[in-house]
């Protein structure tokens, strides 16, 4: 329990801002209160205000107008898109906030390395999103290489697995779609695998290579005669994987998740929503419970449009929006798939996978060290880890609740927060991330990018004194 009730100025009302950051303080409401609210879009910006009592003198139209004026609340979480982080976060640490800042820290390495600067400069908490660190699945992975059961440590064989659709969602149609004007995919995905494994290795990388591409999601690869949207009459939308209203109408993969879910009544829900969601919508009338599958509206629905229970809103979005489009016409320059190759100055060797071609989303590991191997599996439907020692007791299998069961990002959301929390209380978790250790997983995903893109093979130590030189200078021509 939080030594006081902090208050927050929210930045930002999308996604993250309204269903993890609100709905965490409205359910803790004794430890976090939103007393202010900054959000360009009206109805965003209206629904926060509902939801929190927040009279009119504390809501602002953008971060501009929020932070100038005096400090308002204790803290300022930062939920905007990756290329407005910068800017907002180094003003409200300038004006005294402490900062809660969604990953990556910011689009652009200079600004990485400033906004770090910045928050020694002031002495500010700057707190970075890496929920991984927070979930059971990381939290036990850590504790097994810790405590040695493995032995010494060779080598590390990482995944994140992108399901198809979502690829399709974020990173082809969506806000993540084009690298020059969000994030490198690397960056923007997976520095939370780049922080995994930073932290649980407990040693810096020596050097980085990189190979991948962008390689299904083009022009070339459309079938004959795909229209520009889904909607316009599509030949293939009966059997085409990312065929919009299937995804967003239909919420085929979000019903297809539950159905493999360990949850039984979850996974005959699922089942029967695919097979005959007349029944199940019938059953909610009796078990008030199923409206949460019946009448899904988060994540992805919620990020296409301001209503996403009616149905009509949806379609709408899909006539005009980005997200109905064809895969196969967009703007889209993020890579489907990359491999980075990192040795570690203690000698490990790690290979890490990121690609968006999977059958279900979820990431893989696996550990090998001298006396035995760690097989996991952080899924949305499914966790689990399996040691396997090099003799003795064979296989030792560990069942943990999947991402379903236990909320955002299989539950490291909300022990994200709480973290944060009680880092503003002074108690401070040494296994935990602060800033200057998260930057480590920007420089990885920015040294990986370039040797993708140039071939090479990357020195971290020359690249990240090169990046502390960057910074140094961003900050003098932000006058920071």
């Amino acid at each position: 329990m939080s030594k006081k009730t902090y208050t927050a100025l929210l930045i930002g009302a999308g996604n993250r801002g309204n269903e993890i950051y609100s709905t965490w303080s409205l359910n803790h409401p004794d430890q976090l209160k939103i007393t202010a609210v900054a959000e360009p879009i009206e109805t965003r910006r209206r629904l926060i205000a509902e939801r929190h009592a927040i009279p009119s003198k504390y809501q602002y139209t953008s971060w501009e107008e929020a932070l100038s004026h005096p400090q308002v609340a204790d803290v300022a979480i930062i939920c905007t898109q990756d290329q407005q982080h910068t800017a907002p976060a180094i003003k409200a640490m300038q004006q005294g906030y402490n900062v809660l800042l969604e990953k990556p820290m910011a689009h652009r390495l200079a600004d990485c390395v400033t906004l770090v600067q910045a928050a020694e400069k002031y002495d500010r908490l700057l707190q970075i999103a890496h929920v991984l660190r927070y979930t059971d699945f990381f939290q036990r992975v850590f504790e097994t290489v810790a405590t040695g059961e493995l032995g010494e440590i060779i080598t590390v064989s990482h995944r994140e697995n992108v399901s198809a659709w979502h690829m399709a969602h974020s990173y082809v149609r969506g806000n993540w779609r084009n690298a020059e004007e969000s994030s490198p995919m690397i960056l923007a995905k997976s520095c939370h695998d780049l922080d995994i494994l930073y932290w649980m290795l407990a040693s810096p990388v020596q050097t980085v290579s990189s190979v991948g591409n962008l390689k299904h999601f083009r022009h070339q690869n459309a079938p004959e005669g795909a229209p520009q949207r889904c909607l316009d009459g599509c030949r293939v939308a009966d059997s085409c994987p990312f065929y919009a209203p299937a995804l967003y109408l239909d919420l085929e993969p979000i019903y297809r998740g539950l159905a493999n879910a360990q949850n039984k009544t979850m996974r005959l829900a699922g089942k029967m929503m695919q097979r005959n969601p007349a029944v199940v919508r019938s059953a909610a009338k009796i078990y008030p419970g199923l409206h949460q599958i019946t009448e899904y509206t988060g994540w992805p629905r919620s990020v296409i449009c301001d209503d996403p229970a009616n149905p009509e809103s949806v379609l709408e979005a899909l006539r005009s929006g980005p997200y109905g489009r064809c895969v196969y016409h967009c703007d889209n320059t993020a890579v489907d798939h990359q491999i980075v190759l990192m040795e570690l100055f203690n000698g490990i060797s790690i290979s890490f996978t990121m690609h968006g071609h999977s059958f279900e989303e979820g990431r893989t590991i696996r550990i090998d060290g001298s006396k035995g191997t760690l097989l996991g599996k952080f899924g949305w439907d499914r966790s689990f880890i399996d040691i396997h020692t090099h003799r003795g007791a064979g296989c030792q299998h560990t069942e943990l609740p999947n991402n379903i069961e236990q909320g955002g990002h299989g539950g490291g959301d909300a022990r994200l927060i709480e973290h944060f929390i009680q880092a503003l209380d002074g108690v401070q978790d040494p296994d935990l991330t602060d800033a200057r250790s998260s930057l480590e997983s920007h420089l990885l995903a920015f040294a990986a990018e370039q040797a993708r893109t140039t071939g090479s093979v990357v020195s971290m130590s020359a690249f990240s004194s090169t990046a502390e030189k960057l910074g140094r200078e961003n900050s003098e021509s932000l006058q920071i």
